[in-house]
């Protein structure tokens, strides 16, 4: 009854919070790569996402309020203009109506947008604690989702609002850009083609503009980074792997496809988009980062871990690096004394003193001075032999100690880095 209580009791605290930090997850039971890693999230800790994907809702709720606000102008100023009413019955016949839609679009964007800044800082709080979990799931560390959320804020929040400030900038400028050229080319003021360059321009920058912003969002969350360092490395990632960008940035956007469809495909999709869509993206474009980084980064950064997450296993073939894990087995059994010598116990003159059942001080003074003989006599006795062959290294086991030590200072930077970023 005790344990049943217990198991009832603690329900809401393992769907709000999760289980103790790295519980199920020894190393051997991880996955061997990403795709499996993809995965295993997912089916695992599935409900995780979803808790994720509410939490970041409720930040986003600022923008989709800015949508809605578009969307009822935009109808308001449809019922307005008689575009589709009978002429002559109540309103005056108009001889020419070209311009009138595109200019209905390009004065509610230049107005609603005009806030879209505002709504981007507000929406920078989720993006913050969202995308820290999920590299903490990525990287299959124990998470307590409510803690590890606003600890992510706390700790991401200030380059995440610049990075969703500046996008917000730029998609402004993109979207306004795009419907003047809309209404300037129908309306005759720029000739049709310059207007169509205009808009394939505007939109070719806002995707590129994207690509950099989500991959700024992801080192923001990984490595402590300045903001220009973020922007410019995010541009490099950018074109450097233009095509898996794109590849994954659709592969996220799976869930979002029933929107353009229409019908009951855009009711289910919006379930999923308010169940774990959100989460679901991240998920996707934050394990692919983390194999870019793994594969093009982490070799440069002093003390970064790479394959955090995956298992790789050691393959027979790979008699290289079996031997080398031999040997570090070996270096690692090794007992210190071993290497040192020993003083046999064949002196009968070096003898702990006993200490009798009534004793008193000057009892305990004899038998320390009987330890420090027994001690002193085993350090002349090593410093007499320590040049002896058989105490004497070999080969080998000097290039695993230097080995050993080199590893240890790595582990040192790693520690110094960990204690700076947690600091940040």
């Amino acid at each position: 009854m005790a344990n049943g209580k217990k198991k009832g009791g603690g329900l809401f605290n393992r769907i709000m919070l999760g289980k103790e930090k790295s519980e199920g997850y020894a190393r051997a039971s991880l996955p061997s790569n990403r795709w499996e890693l993809f995965w295993d999230i997912f089916k695992g800790r599935f409900g995780k996402l979803v808790i994720i994907n509410l939490l970041m809702l409720l930040f986003f709720i600022p923008v989709f309020g800015l949508l809605l606000i578009r969307f009822i102008a935009m109808a308001n100023y449809g019922a307005m203009y008689p575009f589709n009413q009978c002429f002559g019955i109540g309103y005056q016949a108009i001889p020419d109506l070209v311009g009138f839609s595109e200019n209905i679009v390009f004065t509610v964007n230049m107005a609603t947008y005009l806030l879209l800044p505002i709504c981007a800082i507000i929406a920078a709080f989720g993006l913050a604690g969202g995308c820290y979990v999920i590299r903490n799931m990525v990287w299959t560390e124990g998470i307590f989702v409510a803690n590890d959320f606003w600890r992510g804020i706390k700790l991401n929040i200030k380059p995440m609002i610049l990075i969703a400030l500046t996008y917000s900038l730029f998609f402004y400028t993109a979207t306004i850009s795009s419907s003047f050229a809309s209404y300037a080319s129908v309306s005759g003021v720029i000739p049709g083609w310059v207007g169509t360059l205009v808009e394939v321009l505007s939109y070719v920058m806002l995707f590129f503009v994207t690509m950099v912003a989500l991959h700024a969002m992801a080192m923001s969350v990984t490595y402590n980074l300045s903001f220009f360092s973020l922007i410019r490395n995010g541009i490099v990632m950018t074109i450097g792997l233009l095509p898996q960008n794109i590849f994954f940035i659709a592969l996220g956007l799976v869930a979002f496809l029933g929107l353009l469809l229409g019908g009951i495909f855009m009711g289910f999709s919006v379930i999923i988009l308010v169940l774990f869509g959100f989460s679901l993206f991240l998920l996707v474009w934050t394990n692919y980062c983390q194999w870019a980084y793994d594969k093009f980064v982490n070799d440069k950064v002093p003390g970064a871990q790479k394959n955090k997450g995956i298992y790789e296993k050691i393959k027979e073939s790979d008699s290289g690096a079996l031997k080398q894990y031999k040997a570090q087995l070996v270096l690692a059994s090794r007992s210190s004394l071993s290497s040192k010598p020993i003083k046999p116990i064949t002196d009968d003159e070096l003898k702990v003193a006993e200490l009798p059942t009534s004793f008193n001080r000057n009892d305990i003074v004899k038998l320390n001075e009987s330890k420090r003989a027994i001690y002193e006599d085993h350090e002349r006795y090593v410093e007499e032999h320590k040049n002896d062959p058989e105490f004497q290294p070999t080969e080998e086991e000097k290039a695993l100690e230097v080995q050993k030590d080199e590893r240890a200072k790595r582990i040192e930077k790693a520690k110094k880095e960990l204690a700076k970023r947690n600091k940040k």
